[in-house]
């Protein structure tokens, strides 16, 4: 059976069970900032399991997920991946145990026709209930039913000992047994042991009980169902292969990469095959390859991919089309993104190459002084993770050169930093950490502007708070809740204003949304505020009016960006406030002045045209169909408010828009750089902002003429100078001294600077067999010092350095040099005079040295 058939299958089969079909969410969580990656299927109805926005109570999804705490065992084993499939069925408060169990059941043996014999199940030890399930209801003989405790078989793992508090209950898992032939092969073999012959498949957890301070389970009022079943593994079992790798959603891929090196060992087929599907998912979800966050982990994964194929030139993107290929008909974003994701894949690896060069002597040196013969855990780990070399690598160059490495201290380092991706992958530490607005009433709503209110709910430092003081900063609801505020959403900025009460003052500084109630963000001015105080709320309409002309100049500047650039910019982020605005967009190249200069011609033209902007809602459905603009792995409702600039631009958003573009007045791009790989930044102004902006560029180019214009004069005039003294060559050079057919020149040139001096030494030793210089000179208040002489008296110990450091201290400065050149300065220039009689008598005994 094809990976493809399975998930329609599971799809298929929930949706007769009356279960919402839902589609993936975003590899890039959109209801929740705090996941570094979607890692589960469950992440998209964080809001659903709460009991909030429950639109449906049973849902099915096949979840695109990314996970990389076990990185290192990607290629190693049969079932670890980065990118993977979840499917998934949920229940909100509508089915729980018996009916998961029973659907689970006879998906497993009557739509996909796995023999009963060959299925065995978990349940946790205190889970009677499940037990009793399987048991009589679903008749599986006991000897496979076994028990395990809360690490193994409860959510979160270990929860009733160590916590977090919150929703958390038993889990029971389905696996299926590739028979006695594989594994140990002992009699007593169950699922507990890890010999390879028992494939954990679908995972269902029953979310039953909230943990409370001590350890306590309470009931949960409503409980919840939230099952996992790896796609790659079930497709193995499907298909009959003992890996994941060996089914049809890896051998094409492998079979391509073989074809670029047939030499390749299994682990680095399968490690490059799992890397490039997640990289390509990822750059089509718009996670580009970057020094931070999502973009790092991609960047390593393409790095790892690249150092596992041991190819010489960039060969990694040309399996993009493959992945594509697969995968095109459960995801068709991906055909229009594949282009994109070659581009951007390419150019990684190229840059790798390059850093290479850096890298492996780097490992090598490290090899070389390690000391006692042997590599710490802690070099391993910087090697491994600041520079993404695989640890086989450096196993490998390790072996060669017969240097042992600490494996036990790098795993310990390992085993925290997967620490910190799991706690970065999880709602602060847990999927269902309890947000404290949830139990804030949710109030009314009013249009009234300004607004008389009464502060319902208030949070300080994340406790619920009765009294907030001057200087505390607060989120608060009010009742009722004002919806002339626009809530914070797709990078716009919320609404700012004031709060009055009789006994202080609030400055709201963002206004957000949790669970569908509008927050304030508010810091307090004067005074004090309390819970339950009436008070007066006002909006900053000057503020909200330019947010309004900076995201309507953002939907101008996007399209003029397509029109420039071509149709595959992209939004790949924005920030939209009152003071700017910021627009990150796919593009693979820096912008050259002509495009960014007709971009903003093209804004500033729709800007004079005066066009009026409309503002409709309609079903997204229609909304694409007339050409509207709709952000790629966005989540929207069905009914849609589509931005339009007739002729122009047309998008779907949600955000605040003058009524006409000359609203906007000015439009001026002040930057434009590089975010990431394949994404591009502009930054930009509108309004009195930019007139500033231009009004101040204006100035600074002024300055900067003047002060070239000036440099030119100091120029000119250092240059007549120098003619001048020049000019006076021979006159000093008769003037000179002569100790044992040296000469001893020693003149004050007025007005020269350190350049002119520089000159005048050169000249004179080009006309000289034989010379000490010291010339000297004062310019805006301060000495300057230059001692050289001929080669013959360096050559016979002459150094200038040395008597350079003691002229300095007479005009209290400090110099320094080489020996045949030296200079200094100093803040004492009436000392000149003492400076050249100190150097006429040392010259005596520094001729009288050098002459012996």
């Amino acid at each position: 059976m094809l990976s493809k058939d399975i998930r329609k299958k599971f799809l298929k089969f929930f949706k007769s069970k009356k279960h919402t079909v839902v589609p993936s969410d975003s590899l890039v969580p959109k209801a929740d900032a705090t996941l570094l990656f979607t890692s589960a299927g469950m992440n998209q109805f964080k809001e659903q399991f709460l009991g909030h926005n429950v639109t449906y109570k049973k849902a099915a999804s096949s979840q695109k997920c990314l996970r990389t705490a076990d990185l290192e065992n990607v290629g190693r084993t049969p079932s670890h991946h980065t990118f993977f499939e979840m499917l998934g069925n949920f229940s909100f408060g509508d089915y729980f145990k018996k009916e998961a169990i029973l659907w689970g059941w006879e998906f497993m043996t009557k739509t996909l026709g796995i023999k009963k014999e060959k299925l065995w199940v978990s349940v946790y030890t205190d889970d009677d209930e499940s037990y009793k399930i399987w048991r009589d209801l679903i008749k599986v003989p006991e000897k496979k039913i076994v028990k395990f405790g809360a690490k193994d078989n409860f959510w979160p793992a270990n929860a009733p000992k160590d916590g977090p508090n919150g929703p958390c209950g038993p889990c029971s898992e389905i696996f299926y047994d590739w028979g006695k032939g594989t594994g140990c092969g002992k009699k007593a073999c169950n699922p507990s042991c890890d010999c390879g012959r028992f494939i954990e498949v679908w995972n269902l957890v029953f979310t039953q009980f909230e943990r409370k301070e001590g350890g306590k389970l309470g009931s949960l009022p409503n409980k919840n169902i939230d099952t996992g079943m790896g796609l790659e593994r079930i497709t193995a079992v499907m298909q009959g292969v003992k890996t994941n790798f060996e089914t049809d959603l890896f051998t094409p891929i492998i079979e391509e990469i073989k074809e670029h090196n047939p030499k390749l060992k299994t682990r680095s087929l399968n490690a490059i095959a799992d890397h490039v599907r997640a990289a390509t998912f990822a750059i089509a979800d718009g996670i580009a390859p970057s020094n931070e966050e999502r973009g790092y982990v991609i960047r390593k994964l393409i790095r790892r991919a690249y150092l596992h194929a041991g190819a010489e030139e960039p060969f990694l993107y040309n399996l993009v089309p493959k992945v594509v290929e697969i995968m095109k008909e459960a995801y068709p974003e991906l055909s229009s993104k594949r282009e994109e994701a070659s581009l951007i894949i390419k150019e990684e690896e190229e840059k790798f190459r390059h850093t290479l060069e850096v890298t492996m002597p780097i490992l090598n040196e490290n090899l070389n002084a390690a000391k006692g013969g042997s590599l710490s855990g802690e070099e391993i780990f910087k090697l491994t993770d600041t520079y993404g070399l695989p640890l086989e690598v450096i196993e490998d160059k390790a072996s060669k050169k017969k240097i042992k490495l600490d494996i036990s201290a790098f795993h310990k380092l390992m085993a925290k930093r997967r620490e910190l991706s799991r706690k970065k992958s999880k709602i602060e530490g847990d999927i269902f950490a309890l947000n404290l607005f949830a139990k804030a009433p949710a109030g009314t709503r009013s249009d009234k502007m300004p607004l008389s209110a009464k502060i319902a709910f208030m949070v300080k430092e994340k406790k619920e708070a009765g009294t907030a003081r001057e200087g505390d900063v607060v989120e608060l609801m009010t009742d009722p809740g004002s919806s002339m505020f626009y809530t914070e959403s797709g990078g716009q900025i919320g609404d700012r204003g004031t709060i009055e009460a009789d006994k202080g003052s609030m400055r709201i500084l963002n206004t957000i949304k949790v669970d569908s109630k509008v927050v304030h963000l508010a810091k307090v001015t004067k005074g004090s505020i309390t819970k339950g105080d009436f008070v007066k709320i006002d909006l900053d309409s000057k503020i909200k009016k330019r947010i309004a002309r900076n995201h309507t100049a953002t939907h101008l500047m996007h399209a003029a960006l397509r029109k420039v650039l071509g149709e595959h910019v992209h939004q790949a982020g924005s920030l939209v406030v009152e003071d700017r605005l910021r627009f990150d967009f796919t593009h693979m190249k820096k912008m050259t002045d002509r495009e960014i200069e007709k971009v903003e011609s093209m804004v500033n033209e729709q800007i004079e045209k005066a066009v009026n902007v409309k503002k409709e809602s309609k079903s997204l459905d229609i909304a694409k169909k007339e050409g509207a603009i709709a952000l790629f792995g966005e989540k929207y409702a069905d009914e849609v408010r589509v931005i339009s600039i007739p002729g122009y631009s047309k998008e779907v958003c949600g955000g605040t828009h003058v009524d006409n573009t000359k609203d906007i007045g000015i439009f001026k791009i002040m930057r434009e750089s590089s975010v990431a790989s394949g994404v591009r930044r502009i930054e930009a102004l509108t309004g009195e902002r930019a007139k500033e902006w231009i009004k101040e560029n204006e100035r600074k180019k002024k300055d900067a003429e003047k002060a070239l214009n000036e440099k030119e004069e100091e120029k000119a005039l250092a240059k007549k100078k120098l003619k001048e003294a020049e000019g006076d060559i021979e006159l000093i050079i008769k003037k000179a001294k002569v100790i044992k057919d040296v000469k001893i020149i020693l003149e004050k040139i007025e007005g020269a600077n350190m350049g002119i001096l520089r000159s005048l030494s050169d000249k004179i030793k080009s006309k000289e067999k034989s010379c000490l210089i010291v010339l000297g000179s004062e310019t805006e208040g301060r000495a300057n010092l230059i001692v050289t002489g001929t080669k013959d008296l360096v050559s016979k110990g002459f150094n200038a350095s040395v008597l350079i450091k003691d002229l300095a201290k007479i005009v209290a400065g400090k110099g320094g040099g080489r020996p045949n050149f030296a200079q200094a300065g100093g803040k004492d220039p009436s000392k000149l005079n003492k400076v050249f009689e100190f150097a006429e008598k040392s010259a005596a005994g520094i001729i009288e040295g050098v002459s012996k």
